[in-house]
């Protein structure tokens, strides 16, 4: 029980004391050079536990957990924070999953990791550092008749869906600018990065925005895809988007744009391909069409797209935990530093509670199997035992087996059900394109007067 813990743990406290990983992920060659109040390791706890208080408070909290009696100033963690570079919550977060996986131990469907591939806008403190890094945006004022710039990132995830494992994040640009030469990241471009973290045995799932020909061609030797298309996405399969269409399951073979073809020469891929389009008649009537590079109808049958497309969700969710159940942004610096800190070390906290509970909701899942519901753990029980209990799991040298197990017990405390066959509408295109500033930057506004640190 709970090994997979253990061992992330394990690696994280012997990690992060390496003076080799210290200087491959610190800012400047002399920083973290002396034992101070705010070493490496401590720094990098603080940020992992992040909480909604004032940060002067938070860090009152650390002291005190920690019983050091010295004090520690909000200036001092600030300048202290800008020597740590993000890339070290992102190795941490990418070595949890590695390590999740590497025993063999998690769910698949019928052999493929189920992944799913999704973007997200998230709103940014509004600061000249920030904007050097992220291009601001007009927002006009719905209410009065004045306009602001408003800071944005795009982030992405390549996410297992059944084991809630993020095997790939980035936050990037997501706006063009004259003043500039920043790039401005669309999804399908990130998405395509995601490929080169997926096996043949992956199964990556995306929503309508993502196909195109391309895409399918930089899958081709690498990953599995099932993708929802649009209407025009590609003309000879225009026909399966009738509700009375004869066929309901076809391999087409489909040609490049010539647009693309040089190009797509130039990178040794193919310009033609064969492509599986599978007609899908929702409960509502709804026909969606779902394209796929999976040709085997034995592998695949046409009657288990539906079920299989459905397990896209589960990355809808992931973005709604960390934007909301753990306030992604609520960013506790105003800095694009600080903004990247937060971000990768919000992916690691979820890849470790993923980590920790599995073999707990395995459990569950076995011992209510004859019940009328499922069982799983209460994420919002097991990210505040996880919080209250870091500097245990990730800092202090002392032995944490005993401490799991009574974890666990808190983590049974108050567990919620799995409902099946939850019905949820699918995002249409003006449900994107709305603008959805108002509610993405609530957790921000919520705290803007706190005395956040740069």
């Amino acid at each position: 029980m709970l090994k997979k813990t253990i061992e992330i743990s394990g690696v994280f406290k012997d990690k992060k004391r390496e003076e080799s990983f210290q200087m491959k992920h610190k800012i400047g060659i002399n920083s973290f050079t002396r034992d101070r109040k705010l070493g490496f390791a401590k720094i990098m706890t603080m940020m992992i536990k992040k909480s909604n208080k004032s940060l002067q408070n938070s860090i009152n909290d650390t002291q005190l957990a920690l019983g050091e009696d010295v004090t520690i100033s909000n200036s001092a963690y600030t300048q202290a924070r800008a020597k740590l570079n993000y890339t070290a919550f992102e190795e941490f977060a990418q070595m949890a999953a590695e390590i999740f996986y590497k025993d063999g131990d998690y769910e698949t469907y019928k052999g493929y990791r189920i992944l799913a591939v999704d973007g997200s806008i998230v709103t940014l403190p509004n600061t000249e550092d920030v904007k050097k890094e992220f291009n601001p945006m007009k927002v006009k004022c719905q209410i009065k008749d004045y306009a602001k710039d408003v800071s944005q990132a795009r982030v992405s995830c390549l996410f297992d869906v059944l084991n809630n494992i993020a095997l790939d994040s980035c936050i990037e640009n997501k706006n063009s600018s004259q003043i500039n030469e920043l790039i401005a990241y669309d999804e399908r471009t990130l998405a395509m990065n995601h490929f080169e973290y997926c096996k043949e045995d992956d199964l990556v799932l995306m929503d309508r925005g993502y196909p195109s020909f391309e895409l399918f061609a930089v899958a081709y030797n690498k990953t599995k895809i099932v993708c929802r298309i649009r209407t025009n996405s590609f003309s000879k399969a225009k026909f399966l988007f009738a509700p009375h269409s004869e066929k309901k399951d076809v391999i087409l073979e489909i040609n490049a744009p010539k647009i693309i073809r040089d190009d797509l020469k130039s990178l040794n891929l193919p310009t033609k391909l064969k492509i599986r389009f599978v007609q899908v008649i929702l409960d509502n009537g709804t026909v969606e069409v779902l394209a796929t590079n999976v040709l085997d109808r034995e592998v695949l049958k046409t009657s288990e797209f539906k079920e299989l497309y459905s397990l896209r969700w589960g990355i809808e969710t992931y973005f709604d935990l960390i934007k909301n159940r753990l306030s992604l942004e609520n960013f506790t610096g105003q800095s694009a530093l600080s903004v990247k800190q937060d971000f990768f070390a919000t992916i690691f906290l979820t890849n470790y509670e993923s980590a920790m509970t599995y073999d707990i909701n395995q459990d569950l899942k076995e011992k209510t199997k004859e019940n009328k519901y499922i069982q799983k753990v209460n994420k919002a029980v097991s990210f505040n035992i996880i919080k209250h209990k870091v500097f245990d799991l990730f800092y202090l040298d002392e032995p944490i087996e005993d401490m799991l197990e009574q974890m666990e017990k808190l983590f049974l405390t108050n567990t919620i059900v799995i409902r099946p066959n939850r019905k949820s509408k699918p995002r249409l295109d003006k449900d994107i394109q709305k603008s959805t500033i108002a509610t993405n930057s609530i957790n921000y506004l919520k705290m803007k007067k706190k005395n956040v640190g740069n």
